[in-house]
């Protein structure tokens, strides 16, 4: 008699070094500690990046797989299904308060003053991947969800969290974040495709979970 396997879904945080050149012409990403567990989490984070934006309509470069616009420590937050080892859902942040100016700040955005912040008190989201098409992602999705949102605000609670939303006709992206208390700073063309950015005070904000 055939049953369904069960799932086991879980979230992990990386913390990753900026990375570097490794005895070759290759830009590699390593972990900041480095052992096996890391190393297969970041390899999922890689299949879930590469396989979202494999026909993203999106101007995007090499940078933006390898991420060798990160200058410090990052950070990767990685969902996936213990049981069947699948990926489901990814996304990257950083607190380098250099590059996130350099990510939002634009003239059709509310300057962010980077000096109100202290470090770590302001860190940027993005690259966010879903496999989208797989049955375990689609039958949890909100349960997926809920973990990757309670991850980030467990780890940041004193925190801001600045994200980019890709404007669509009905706009049902920004609609989401506006519900779940984000406020809309501005907007700016980003990989060829217009974005709102939205911020969020983490310190306010801790029934985001029970909203996704």
């Amino acid at each position: 008699m055939h049953t369904e396997a069960t799932t086991e879904i879980i979230v992990v945080t990386i913390k990753m070094q900026a990375p570097s050149f490794f005895n070759s012409k290759k830009l590699d990403r390593q972990a900041d500690i480095v052992n096996e567990i890391n190393e297969k989490h970041i390899s999922y984070e890689e299949f879930l990046r590469k396989t979202a934006y494999k026909d993203a309509p999106m101007k995007i470069d090499e940078s933006f797989f390898n991420d060798s616009d990160m200058k410090s420590t990052y950070y990767l937050v990685v969902v996936y299904d213990k049981t069947s080892r699948t990926p489901l859902l990814s996304s990257r942040y950083y607190f380098d308060k250099a590059i996130i100016s350099k990510v939002v700040n634009s003239t059709s955005c509310e300057k962010v003053n980077m000096d109100q912040y202290k470090e770590g008190e302001l860190f940027l989201a993005d690259r966010l991947s879903g496999n989208t098409e797989n049955p375990i992602y689609q039958k949890n999705r909100d349960y997926i969800f809920s973990l990757f949102y309670s991850e980030v605000l467990t780890r940041n609670r004193n925190s801001s969290l600045i994200l980019m939303a890709r404007k669509e006709k009905e706009d049902r992206l920004l609609n989401k974040y506006n519900r779940l208390g984000f406020e809309t700073i501005g907007s700016k063309m980003h990989n060829g495709k217009d974005h709102w950015i939205v911020i969020l005070d983490l310190k306010k904000a801790q029934y985001i979970v029970s909203k996704t």
